[in-house]
């Protein structure tokens, strides 16, 4: 079945989105805390100077990420130091048009699809099979609002206890949570999702209180998943 294109939402930049990539039938993405590494490592080599990531959770057959895309003035700015053999025809197009929508739409889908495959070569290189992993096109939705993007956060960190991988969200190794807390910087932007929070005290006290309403009154529904 066609993927809806509710679920292939236009990238602008600037605009917060929910991106989920999700393994063909079923399969496992990550064997040990090795292959987490690798895939976040991959993950900001493909995109890391086009996007910044506010909250990730990666479970055994697929990953959540809440990004933010950067300006078109620093993207810009990243594909003028390339040499010209690591600029894409994607790149190109939008380098020479920065105004088309188009093209910055497909740049980034581009550098997603590129982070794919290269995650994809590495496992099928590790077990010595072919062909994707990936079920296609991987889904996102924009975020419009203050109140839709602190919902994703809470509901991406807290992404393994959801799934009944671990009891308690606060301590699964391979979600942005605990990183944010140590305010890491190159995996996630965690200086802005604290200031998005109001401060580390209150991103604690909301994370707890909204994980504890959605056991109460389920989970918010996700059509991504």
């Amino acid at each position: 079945m066609p993927t809806p294109l509710s679920l292939k939402a236009t990238f602008y930049p600037g605009a917060y989105y929910h991106v989920v990539c999700k393994s063909i039938d079923g399969l496992y993405l990550f064997y040990n805390a090795i292959d987490y590494e690798i895939f976040n490592q991959r993950f900001i080599k493909f995109t890391g100077n086009f996007i910044d990531v506010w909250s990730f959770c990666l479970l055994p057959n697929h990953s959540h990420h809440i990004i933010k895309l950067k300006s078109i003035e620093s993207i810009t700015d990243f594909i003028s130091r390339l040499v010209p053999a690591n600029i894409t025809s994607s790149m190109k197009n939008f380098y020479e048009e920065t105004s088309n929508e188009l093209f910055f739409d497909k740049m980034i889908e581009r550098q997603m699809n590129s982070f794919l495959v290269s995650y994809a070569n590495y496992i099928n290189n590790k077990f010595n099979r072919k062909g994707g992993i990936f079920q296609k096109p991987f889904k996102r939705i924009q975020i419009e609002d203050e109140g839709h993007l602190q919902q994703a956060i809470i509901y991406t960190n807290a992404n393994a206890q959801k799934h009944n991988m671990v009891a308690d969200y606060k301590k699964y190794p391979f979600s942005s949570y605990l990183l944010i807390i140590k305010n890491d910087q190159y995996y996630v932007d965690s200086k802005s999702v604290i200031e998005f929070f109001k401060g580390l005290e209150k991103f604690l006290f909301i994370h707890e209180q909204q994980v504890a309403c959605f056991y109460t009154h389920n989970w918010p529904s996700s059509k991504l998943e």
